[in-house]
Formats: C-alpha cells, sequence, structure tokens
C-alpha cells in the first residue's frame, strides 16, 4: 500500500517539485494519498493550474510506477530521510522551502555547533590556508563543518574538519551516488567516515547549474554560523549568506587584500556589519551562547617526535604561509636537507604544500 512517505519519495523522483507544491497538494485533498485517485481537474485546481507540474504528477501517478521507484533504491549504500522522519534535521523545518526528501550517506549529528564554510571555488593560497586552519581549529573544540565539497574553500573546509579529527557534512547540488567534481572522490569517501554527505536530489541526478544556488539554502539551514573566506561581490557563496541572513545565523567574513576580486565581496560584508574573522575565538565566541559547554576535545601533536632540525622548520613556518625560499634562507639549511624535512613534516602532519612552494602548519 502507497504511503505519504513512499509519496514524497516519488514526488523528488517526479523533478522540480518544490515543498510550496506539496503543501498545496495536501491543503487541497487533506492527504496526499488522494492524488492517486483524484480526477485530473482537481490537480490542476489544487496547483493553481500549473500545467507543467500538474502533467508531471498525472503522467507518472501509478503505484506501479511508485513501487518500483521505491524497490530500485532499496539495499542500496545510502539511506533515505523524509520530514515526516525522526531522523530529519530540526534546523531543516523551518528554512525556506525545506527539502522533503533527502539522501545520505553517513550520519547526521544535530546536538553540537555547525558552522558553514562557503567561499570561491578559485582560491587563493591565503584563502585555503584560513579555510583549512579555521575549519581544522573549529572541530578541535567540536564543531562540525559544513560545505559543499566544491573546489577551492569548500574542500578546504572538509580537509581541515577531518583534520582535526571533528565530523563534517558535504551537501552536493547532484545525486547522493555522483561525486562532483569527480576528483573529490577520495576526499567525499573521508567526509562519509567522518561525517555526512546529503543531497535532496535523487540518485543519477546530473549536477546541473540552478541545484547549487538552490542546495545553498541547505548549508545555511544546517550552520549555526557560516564562515565566508574568500568571495567576489557576485559569488554563488553570498547567496549562501543571503539565506543565513533570512534564517537568522550569524555572518563572518574574512578579511582580504582590497585590491582583489576574490575578497570584494567579504570585505563589502565586514562593511555592511558581518563580524570580522581574525582568530577562532571570534566564532567560538558566538558558538559559546548556544553551546555553553563546548571543549577542545581533539588530541595534540607530541611534538617530541620531531628532529632538532625538524621542530626547527616547524616553528619557522609556523601561524603563515612562507615560500621555500624563505624557509631556506631562516634555517639556513642544505636545500636537499630542507626539502627531505618539509617532506617529513608533511607525511607525519604538521605542514601542508601549497600551489607556488608555499608551506604552511597545520597542526
Amino acid at each position: 500500500m502507497v504511503n505519504e512517505r513512499n509519496l514524497l519519495i516519488w514526488f523528488s523522483h517526479v523533478g522540480n517539485i518544490n515543498y510550496d507544491v506539496i503543501l498545496n497538494l495536501k491543503q487541497y485533498f487533506g492527504n496526499l494519498e488522494e492524488i492517486l485517485l483524484a480526477n485530473e481537474k482537481h490537480i490542476y485546481e489544487a496547483l493553481s493550474n500549473n500545467r507543467i507540474i500538474a502533467d508531471k504528477i498525472i503522467k507518472n501517478r501509478s503505484e506501479k510506477i511508485i513501487f518500483s521507484i521505491i524497490e530500485s533504491i532499496n539495499n542500496k549504500d545510502f539511506h533515505i530521510i523524509t520530514i515526516n522522519d525522526k531522523e530529519y534535521p530540526k534546523k531543516l523545518c523551518n528554512i525556506y522551502r525545506p527539502p522533503y526528501v533527502l539522501y545520505c550517506k553517513g550520519r547526521i549529528i544535530e546536538d553540537i555547533p555547525m558552522i558553514a564554510v562557503v567561499g570561491s571555488r578559485k582560491a587563493s593560497a591565503y584563502g585555503r590556508w584560513a579555510a583549512y586552519n579555521f575549519s581544522k581549529e573549529l572541530a578541535e573544540w567540536g564543531v562540525s563543518i559544513v560545505s559543499g565539497m566544491a573546489l577551492g574553500i569548500d574542500a578546504e573546509g572538509h580537509k581541515g574538519a577531518i583534520a582535526g579529527a571533528g565530523t563534517t557534512v558535504a551537501v552536493l547540488g547532484c545525486g547522493i551516488n555522483t561525486c562532483y567534481p569527480p576528483i573529490h572522490i577520495s576526499l567525499m569517501d573521508k567526509i562519509i567516515e567522518r561525517g555526512t554527505v546529503l543531497s535532496e536530489y535523487p540518485p543519477n541526478v546530473l549536477p546541473l547549474k540552478h541545484h547549487f544556488p538552490a542546495r545553498n539554502r541547505i548549508i545555511s539551514g544546517l550552520s549555526d554560523g557560516i564562515i565566508v573566506v574568500e568571495a567576489a561581490e557576485k559569488s554563488g557563496s553570498l547567496i549562501t549568506v543571503e539565506h543565513g541572513l533570512e534564517q537568522g545565523k550569524e555572518i563572518f567574513a574574512l578579511p582580504g587584500n582590497i585590491n582583489s576580486n576574490y575578497s570584494s565581496g567579504t570585505n563589502k560584508l565586514i562593511k555592511d556589519g558581518a563580524k570580522i574573522l581574525l582568530t577562532v575565538e571570534d566564532v567560538l565566541e558566538e558558538i559559546r551562547i548556544k553551546f555553553p559547554n563546548i571543549k577542545k576535545v581533539a588530541n595534540q601533536k607530541d611534538y617530541g617526535e620531531l628532529s632538532k632540525n625538524e621542530l626547527m622548520v616547524y616553528n619557522i613556518i609556523k601561524g603563515q604561509i612562507m615560500h621555500f625560499d624563505i624557509v631556506s634562507r631562516k634555517s639556513n639549511l642544505n636545500i636537499n636537507e630542507l626539502k627531505a624535512i618539509l617532506k617529513v613534516l608533511e607525511i607525519k602532519g604538521y605542514i601542508k604544500h601549497l600551489s607556488g612552494n608555499m608551506f604552511t602548519v597545520i597542526v
């Protein structure tokens, strides 16, 4: 027998049916099950003669099609949460057009603070460093990092959370069984291990351009605040900010070079009243209002495992993004010896090698 949960999953497969449509149908018919036998005229009336959506529903409304969809997604490597399920994230219930079905890999943990980290796909070394390190530090305080698994700032946010032994959530703009961009397949696996990958789109849905602005309302909805690391004035990241402001979320912006297009959006956010992000304490200060008992949870590295020269190089780089030539000059080490030390520090998880032969400390 078809129930409302099955119908919600079916609606999500029919496509382009948002929660407003679901509510209109429920209000008109009293329950969704009535749609299967309803007169076509009444379906058109319920949807204010939106013929495109109505025709889709009428064409696909059969128990055979519904059960075929349910059967096709059973016993897969993802699970489904509908807006009527007790596992559905409470933070999403009251956002604009909440996703009525979520396809998930991993587990959603709601009783901890969650911060979105968003920004440019074409991030600078400074932006990638900031996204990674702020996310890592927040993860060490038990804060889950939410982002979209895109190139640039998103990816660094997820990586930082993983390095900080924390949890992280990736919200996709495509089907749950699609890794986009494909280069992030390994990152996606790590996110699933440490948290959740989720999507409102059913399996096999392509990463279409309009899906990404739409998914931003979920990123902001899950979060208790939003960090914008780098963004141009017309960046998609600012759509996340708009949703966040509508949802009453705190906005944090990283100041940047006034001559850089990547920082024009974040600098304007600060000018317009966003909180300036200089240290992780700027975020923790706000988080403590809602979560007063948070404490640092990650284990710290045992620096005793480093040799004298490894510790020296680590301390030279600490707190900065530094080019190899500067490290070489300050350490006064032989170039080959320095290269070997930097590689060891990277393998041990103390530093990160950035583009342009730049290095930064990650613990």
